[in-house]
C-alpha cells in the first residue's frame, strides 16, 4: 500500500542528501551523528548537517495529500558568513521539491571549550499524494 508514496519519500531523501554533500560541501547524516562517525568520518570537526522527518498532516487545499516537515540543522565550525550557507542550503532544497518555512541562527558552545559552532536550524516541508 502506497508504495509510490514511499517511493517518493526515500527519493527525496536522496535527493537532500545528494545534493546538500554537493552543493554545500558538507556530510550529511539523517536523525544523529554517531561518536564513531564524528570522530572517525568528521575528523572531529563540527561541519555537517542533520535532518530530521517529522509529523505529517493533510494539505487543506488538495485531497490525498500530505505535508511533511523536514528538520535540517547545519552546524558550521570555522565559517566566514553562515548566512550563506543559510541561502545556499534554501536554494538547494526548494529545487528538488521541498518549500522553506523558516529559519532560527545561533551558536552552541563545543563541548567543556571556550568554542562556539555556528547553528542553523532550517525547517521546510514536502508533500506528496497517498492512497485510502
Amino acid at each position: 500500500m502506497n508504495e509510490t508514496a514511499k517511493a517518493r519519500m526515500d527519493k527525496l531523501n536522496e535527493l537532500l542528501v545528494q545534493r546538500l554533500e554537493t552543493n554545500i560541501g558538507v556530510k550529511v547524516f539523517q536523525d544523529s551523528v554517531s561518536e564513531d562517525e564524528f570522530n572517525n568520518e568528521l575528523n572531529g570537526i563540527y561541519h555537517y548537517i542533520i535532518f530530521e522527518t517529522g509529523g505529517m498532516r493533510r494539505a487543506e487545499e488538495k485531497n490525498f495529500t500530505l505535508i511533511q516537515d523536514v528538520l535540517v540543522r547545519f552546524y558550521g565550525e570555522g565559517v566566514v558568513d553562515v548566512d550563506y550557507a543559510q541561502l545556499d542550503i534554501i536554494t538547494t532544497l526548494e529545487a528538488c521539491g521541498y518549500v522553506f518555512d523558516s529559519s532560527d541562527k545561533s551558536v552552541i558552545k563545543k563541548g567543556k571549550e571556550d568554542a562556539y559552532v555556528d547553528e542553523l536550524e532550517l525547517n521546510f516541508t514536502r508533500s506528496f499524494k497517498y492512497v485510502c
